[in-house]
């Protein structure tokens, strides 16, 4: 019984073990098809990371790409919307 258990075992780590190997080869595939670099396996189908920074009067956290911005002493603030950004600047 216990050896069945333990073969067992063995195969679904086998397979599992598998299974990342050709995922990986996959995707180094593709990357050389299409000619770009390689997609880490945890970041497929996201969207690339944005930096996030808290407004400094409401306290939201925004994208620093698509945030409202005010410079300010030599410091840039980042606002979730215009109505926060003039009511810092008041």
């Amino acid at each position: 019984m216990f050896v069945f258990i333990f073969r067992l075992i063995v195969f679904l780590i086998a397979i599992s073990v598998i299974r990342s190997v050709v995922v990986r080869v996959q995707g180094w595939w593709y990357a050389i098809q299409s000619g770009r670099r390689a997609v880490p396996p945890g970041r497929r189908g996201q969207a690339p990371a944005t930096m996030l920074q808290m407004d400094p009067v409401c306290g939201t956290y925004v994208a620093v790409d698509s945030s409202f911005k005010k410079v300010a002493g030599g410091k840039v603030y980042h606002f979730c919307s215009a109505e926060c950004r003039n009511r810092f600047a008041a």
